[in-house]
């Protein structure tokens, strides 16, 4: 047998194969007498590419409750440098090495699934210079991706036709900001949110709850990256933006 069973996943034994597989985009983490760690999600992938035989038993057990093997294998077919470790997924540039730091950490999502803020927020509240990004995985493991950042708002000035006539205690942070606001109903968002410079709104703001989907999400995006506007998630006070990306 070319590979044993490991807590994290599995290791490849069979020193030639071991290195065949790392030389093929930096698959896995080498080890000692020259053996691989393959992580559950690079074990996967190697099974889908051939590379190595898994049992059954082992793929099902590999798959189940684990939706970032799906994301991984989407983005080695796209040609990038993504690994695996104890904290997920990271995203690396073509150019850099994949021992410095990543460009992006990627968050798995089912698009069913109720958008869980606290574990958004912990990852963007680190503070890290790199991207955190939202993969969202449809029912034929078609995913689609987005850059999630935190939104702040520096004090602007009121248009000098504005007119504020919204008294939504959500949104009156933006409002003793100096920021006009206006029905975002034809974009089918809450508010679409103008500063003294813009001409177009830049920004549309939907106020969200617990209960809310990913699924949800994905069609405010859309509609929002139809029309060149940003999409500002308003939740307990706090602002998230959403933007549709190519990985």
């Amino acid at each position: 047998m070319t590979y044993k069973l490991d807590k994290e996943g599995i290791i490849i034994t069979e020193e030639k194969l071991a290195a065949q597989i790392y030389n093929k985009g930096r698959t896995g983490t080498p080890l000692e007498k020259g053996q691989l760690l393959l992580r559950k999600e690079e074990a996967l992938y190697c099974d889908y590419r051939n590379d190595i035989d898994l049992s059954e038993d082992t793929i099902n057990k590999f798959k189940k409750d684990n939706l970032t093997h799906i994301v991984y294998r989407d983005l080695k077919e796209r040609g990038l440098m993504v690994k695996v470790d104890e904290h997920g997924l990271r995203l690396y540039d073509r150019k850099k090495s994949s021992k410095g730091q990543s460009s992006a950490v990627i968050l798995a999502k089912n698009f069913k699934y109720e958008i869980d803020f606290n574990d958004i927020f912990t990852e963007l509240e680190r503070g890290l210079e790199r991207r955190i990004q939202i993969a969202i995985i449809d029912i034929e493991e078609d995913v689609v991706y987005y850059i999630t950042k935190i939104v702040e708002w520096p004090e602007t000035k009121l248009k000098k036709d504005g007119n504020i006539i919204i008294n939504d205690p959500e949104v009156k942070e933006l409002i003793d900001k100096g920021y006009q606001i206006n029905s975002g109903l034809k974009f089918g968002t809450h508010y679409r949110i103008y500063n003294y410079e813009s001409k177009h709104a830049p920004w549309l703001i939907h106020i969200v709850k617990d209960g809310i989907t990913w699924l949800d999400i994905t069609r405010m995006v859309r509609v929002g990256h139809g029309v060149n506007k940003t999409i500002v998630l308003a939740y307990k006070k706090r602002w998230i933006s959403l933007e549709w990306i190519k990985p």
